[in-house]
């Protein structure tokens, strides 16, 4: 056998070895824990965040007059940031493999909550209150979007869905 033919050989299989070690060798990530469910993430992270939204600014109107309030300080405006970054960064753990009902809508109607809480950040940062209000209804419909169609045990909303392999339904 020439040098020219071993040198192909050689060629050959540094290139099989290169590209069979590429493909053995997926890169992985942080070991996730999951084993809370999406019911929970709402109950314990998406609707307490969404309220510290909500009740931040608003009027109440009764027999003792008008009622407003806002935040003034800005330990007020830190819990409004916190409840909308939260909303954020609970949409991107609704949207782990393990919680996401579907691929499509799920994580559409997903990343309509995390805008919307985007919005409502950037108005807490500037200090907006009027803005942080009437973006309070874009934080509501991204929620309600949500739950006409994925809301469980509630025969009154939606569609029934059944929960991804792994069992993490809403």
């Amino acid at each position: 056998m020439g040098d020219d033919m071993r040198m192909r050989i050689g060629l050959v299989v540094a290139v099989v070895c290169m590209l069979s070690s590429c493909a053995a060798e997926a890169p992985t990530g942080p070991p996730f824990r999951t084993d809370t469910t999406v019911r929970m993430l709402m109950a314990n992270m998406v609707d307490p965040a969404a309220d510290l939204v909500w009740d931040a600014v608003g009027t109440v109107v009764d027999y003792d007059g008008e009622n407003h309030w806002e935040p003034e300080t800005e330990e007020e405006w830190l819990s409004v940031r916190y409840g909308a970054m939260s909303i954020i960064e609970a949409g991107n753990l609704l949207m782990m493999d393990s919680r996401a009902i579907d691929q499509e809508q799920w994580i559409s109607l997903t990343e309509g909550m995390m805008d919307a809480g985007m919005l409502a950040f950037q108005a807490a940062e500037s200090e907006d209150a009027d803005l942080l209000f009437a973006l309070g209804e874009d934080v509501y419909n991204s929620c309600n979007n949500c739950h006409m169609l994925y809301w469980i045990d509630d025969e009154d909303r939606g569609r029934v869905v059944g929960p991804p392999s792994g069992g993490s339904a809403p």
